[in-house]
């Protein structure tokens, strides 16, 4: 046969456990309540902070991806990869291709700019080893032609070419003469 449960005597009586009354026992329980949902709300604000950090790191790794393949086709590029990555994380609207394009524009200096430029000339083109090679080259090809160079001074004009010295008396006479008519 089978037994039936007995009811608990207690159930009618009013035994609250360590609570001494039915009010100090609502109290904890409303306290609980309170704590619950406390914790409940801090679980979800985290929850919620971390899938948005969650969405920015994976935005991050595809626009990383995104600028790493158009440097790799358009080496010019690379020089703005990692403005061009802020800038992508920063703006939704515009594409890659238009920040590329904008950053290049901005930056971009035509020769007249950098001939301009002491600080680029001084990096680049005086300090080059093989610009100084050349222009060193083109000077003294101009000054070993046959052509005398003349220096400009305020009494008169003086020739840096060797004067010519007459061999013969006839070529003294010659020379005598074109002296003479120069005066």
């Amino acid at each position: 046969m089978e037994k039936l449960e007995q009811p608990n005597e207690n159930l009618g009586s009013n035994n609250f456990g360590k609570f001494k009354d039915a009010e100090s026992l609502m109290k904890a329980y409303t306290n609980l309540e309170a704590e619950f949902t406390k914790k409940s709300q801090k679980l979800a604000s985290l929850e919620s902070e971390k899938e948005q950090e969650n969405a920015v790191l994976a935005k991050k790794a595809e626009i990383e991806k995104r600028v790493d393949e158009f440097v790799t086709k358009f080496e010019k590029v690379k020089p703005f990869s990692s403005a061009l990555k802020e800038s992508l994380m920063s703006s939704d609207n515009s594409s890659l291709e238009e920040q590329a394009v904008m950053m290049m524009s901005n930056n971009y200096k035509s020769a007249e700019e950098f001939i301009k430029d002491d600080e680029f000339l001084n990096n680049y083109v005086f300090s080059n080893k093989e610009i100084q090679d050349k222009i060193v080259k083109d000077y003294l090809s101009k000054i070993t032609l046959n052509s005398p160079i003349k220096m400009n001074s305020s009494a008169s004009n003086i020739s840096l070419t060797p004067p010519s010295v007459p061999t013969t008396i006839k070529e003294a006479g010659r020379l005598a003469k074109s002296i003479i008519k120069q005066k």
